[in-house]
């Protein structure tokens, strides 16, 4: 392999020499979109993006780096893997431990069951262990986790350990066959991998194999990387025609725009993304990049500025705390605070500054700040905050450590539970229909007749069905595990292609994902409330989630469509059981016996209550 390096070095490798300007530019470009997306994800729901930019800029600036070294001779195998480790685990390490004792410390529920991420993270295959517990609701629902951004962590550590081999196959290409087929042998491997994507999209199915599978997001990486082998290979570019530089200079105005409209607009579950829109914004960053790098051209010392190349130089400490931070602070209901979005900003940036500070200590091993303006004073701020640090690591490791599936047994019970439930489901619906009419001419001689009544859930509804059918005579349910608010539509068509779609309708979705805030959700929640009708008395059921993102923004929106429409009414299970979480199981989502109960009796209750009213009103 080292002769291959060699020879191809007599082809010019590494030609271009000296600092590229700008690239601290656009990691702030995309670590301010990720960061966005994870803060206010409602609002910013393209800030996924930026992902794509940091993979075109990982894999741009280690095929430079390597050609750089292997020209003056200094490349091995060694050593780029050392490098690898010094620049990756000592941050990560510090991120992971001192997370997991906060954690540990105030909720300790959270990093309940860790270990197994932690070790996934650590060994690089994180991406693929969340796409495993994607797969499984009930374990995504029960490890909401400050580590979820890392799958990203993992899609980087396989491709550093495929490096070497591309690379070597690279050298041996440009050693007999030149340097324009081994880029082209590089940048095919892109496109191909580009391809996957849009082949494997099905519109409507679960996308985190998606976005999370190495083989799907590499090709960004790769385009990255033909782009540092042409740097390495020909030098600097510099546009010299005055011309070139005016179009090249409406161009990135325009491709940051559009980059900027994409943060705000281009959601995760829009099929455009998955049907060759991520890959059309990969390459737009590729061009960015290019005409960044260009030194004939001003962009990249604009984006050289001194803000801008803070932030840069930082952003992978701000990647590594931004999650923990921001689930922290929703766990802790510190969210519900005036501002503290700038809190948690304050406390991301300070990490970073932290965590790259105690790396650089620990590779140089040197005091960091002994240079800068007050210098005691920020050694003394730095040993005081590493030492209360050491404290809190000491609590994350006995968390990691005493870590083990201790949610297994509670996941096991929920699932059997509401497996139980939905085999029984089929066959009461059978029951009900025989008893429908028996029920109706019962409930003739009460106040109100609650027979008939069409019920249309996900899992907290499908766990609760059997107390539903004792309180609501003769009615029909349909409740599933993970069903989306676009799954209600389908539901409610088969029960009136069965003749059972009468004048009570339950529905209760919305604790798996929006269904408000996105256009694609809000069109399903419109399409289903249309086909219901008007003359139908719906009772949306609303969510209790705390954890996540989209349980206040669901409860508004139900809240709305019930003052909207005079047939849609809620039933207020946020408000029950926000003030008894004793009646819920450990994933603080679903109902235990108790809650059970207590969820049919609301949705009992309340359809008694509006019934009652409008038979009083006439």
């Amino acid at each position: 392999m080292l002769k291959v390096y060699q020879k191809a070095n007599a082809y010019g490798l590494g030609k271009g020499g000296g600092r590229i300007e700008g690239l601290d530019g656009l990691r702030t470009l995309a670590i301010v979109g990720v960061t966005l997306f994870h803060m206010f994800p409602e609002a910013v729901p393209g800030g996924y993006m930026g992902v794509s930019l940091f993979f075109v800029l990982s894999g741009y600036l280690l095929a430079y780096t390597c050609s750089r070294q292997l020209a003056q001779g200094s490349f091995s195998v060694a050593g780029y893997f050392w490098r690898r480790i010094k620049r990756i685990y000592p941050s990560l390490l510090l991120v992971l431990l001192v997370s997991t004792g906060a954690y540990y410390l105030l909720v300790p529920d959270v990093v309940a069951a860790v270990r197994p991420e932690i070790v996934s993270v650590l060994l690089g295959y994180n991406n693929w262990w969340q796409i495993a517990q994607n797969a499984d609701y009930f374990t995504r629902l029960l490890n909401t986790s400050p580590f979820t951004h890392l799958w990203f962590m993992g899609i980087e550590l396989q491709y550093y350990l495929l490096w070497p081999v591309l690379f070597f196959f690279y050298a041996v290409l440009q050693s007999f066959f030149g340097t324009r087929a081994a880029l082209l042998f590089m940048a095919f491997l892109g496109l191909a991998s580009a391809c996957v994507m849009p082949l494997y999209y099905v519109p409507g199915d679960d996308v985190t194999r998606l976005y999370y599978g190495t083989d799907m997001r590499i090709y960004a990486l790769l385009f990255g990387a033909v782009m540092g082998l042409q740097r390495a290979e020909a030098g600097p570019h510099v546009m010299k025609s005055e011309l070139l530089r005016k179009i090249s200079c409406a161009a990135f105005v325009g491709m940051l725009a559009i980059t900027v409209i994409a943060y705000f607009t281009l959601d995760g579950q829009n099929p455009l993304v998955y049907q060759g829109g991520m890959l059309a914004m990969t390459l737009l960053f590729c061009l960015l990049l290019r005409l960044t790098e260009d030194r004939g051209l001003p962009f990249g010392a604009l984006l050289d500025m001194q803000g801008f190349r803070w932030i840069g130089k930082r952003s992978y400490g701000i990647f590594l705390w931004q999650y923990p931070v921001i689930l922290l602070f929703s766990c802790m209901g510190w969210d519900k605070m005036s501002g503290y979005y700038f809190l948690e900003i304050v406390l991301i940036l300070l990490l970073a500054v932290w965590s790259d500070a105690v790396t650089d200590c620990l590779l140089s091993r040197e005091l960091p700040f002994r240079a800068k303006p007050m210098a005691m004073v920020r050694v003394a701020c730095f040993v005081v905050l590493s030492m209360c640090s050491m404290l809190v690591m000491g609590y994350g490791c006995c968390g990691i450590a005493a870590s083990a599936e201790s949610k297994a047994s509670a996941v096991a019970e929920l699932q059997a539970q509401l497996a139980e439930e939905e085999a029984e489901q089929a066959r009461q619906n059978e029951l009900a229909a025989e008893q429908a009419k028996a029920a109706r001419i019962e409930a003739a001689k009460g106040q109100v007749d609650l027979s008939g009544a069409v019920c249309i859930g996900d899992s907290v509804m499908l766990g609760s069905s059997g107390r539903i059918r004792e309180l609501l005579p003769a009615c029909y349910v349909d409740a599933e595990v993970s069903r989306y608010v676009g799954g209600g539509l389908d539901a409610a068509k088969a029960f009136e292609a069965q003749g059972r779609l009468g004048n009570l309708v339950v529905i209760a979705l919305g604790t798996n994902g929006p269904i408000a805030g996105y256009e694609r959700y809000e069109v399903q929640t419109r399409q289903l409330l249309e086909y219901l009708g008007n003359s139908r008395h719906i009772f949306w059921v609303n969510v209790y989630c705390p954890h996540l993102t989209w349980q206040e923004t669901n409860n508004n929106y139900i809240k709305k469509l019930a003052a909207e429409h005079g047939n849609v009414h809620e039933v207020d299970w946020y408000g029950l059981i926000s003030q008894h979480p004793e009646w819920l199981t450990e994933d603080g989502i679903h109902p235990n016996s108790e809650g059970r109960v207590q969820y049919a009796k609301l949705i009992h209750d309340r359809i008694e209550q509006v019934l009652a009213e409008e038979k009083a009103a006439l």
